[in-house]
């Protein structure tokens, strides 16, 4: 019986891969601290990587992340006071504390510090309340991550399986990649059911298993569309 233990991808800069599709985010962390304003912000859609490359700046920069982006506090508050780069990984306009993000910007240009979010849309358009606080935002750097491209979706396909130990023949990441949706978290999951069948077969990893793989999560999808 195969053991159920959880993958760890490593998230390191070692590990980040970049292609057109995350060049503008991968430059800007490597510019840090030679950035043109206190507060810079990556933007893409779903799955595009956007928690990558904030760990990556995160473990570069050794920043303070907030617990929660939407609602920064009192200690969030004294880290950018102090003059630690912030991560704010996921702000959105729904349900953001205005009040709140508005002072911890402050804080951060006031200590002459830097600070990095992630939104899955750009917050120069965001219909917030609080004019300062728009006034910060449109102020940003934005580095724009597009949907992933075959480069970086193939390149991601390989390090997932050998994060996991496991050698695959090329021909079957590119039977896979033209059969899934485009982001990187749907292909995390078919690797993860690929490794999970094969160790429970006892078999590697070949073409008929990830058409049956795929198969079944056709059938998955389409009882739950019913």
């Amino acid at each position: 019986m195969p053991l159920d233990l959880p993958a760890s991808p490593s998230l390191s800069r070692d590990d980040l891969i970049v292609t057109d599709a995350n060049r503008a985010a991968a430059t800007l962390i490597e510019r840090w601290p030679d950035w043109q304003a206190p507060v810079a912000v990556i933007v893409g859609p779903p799955g595009s990587g956007k928690t990558h490359v904030a760990t990556v700046w995160r473990a570069i920069a050794d920043a303070h992340a907030l617990a929660d982006p939407l609602a920064p506090t009192a200690a969030d508050l004294d880290a950018a006071q102090s003059g630690r780069p912030i991560l704010a990984d996921g702000l959105s306009p729904e349900k953001l504390d205005e009040t709140a993000l508005f002072h911890l910007i402050n804080a951060v240009r006031g200590a002459g510090g830097t600070m990095l979010a992630t939104a899955a849309t750009n917050p120069s358009a965001w219909p917030l309340r609080t004019a300062d606080l728009r006034s910060r935002l449109r102020a940003a750097m934005v580095a724009e991550l597009g949907q992933p491209d075959d480069a970086l979706l193939q390149a991601v396909a390989v390090k997932l399986f050998a994060d996991r130990q496991v050698s695959v023949d090329p021909a079957v990441v590119a039977y896979l990649l033209p059969r899934l949706e485009r982001s990187l978290p749907a292909l995390a999951a078919i690797v993860d059911r690929l490794d999970r069948a094969a160790l429970a077969r006892k078999t590697s990893i070949t073409r008929p298993l990830a058409a049956e793989i795929l198969r079944a999560i056709e059938d998955e999808q389409s009882r739950l569309a019913l």
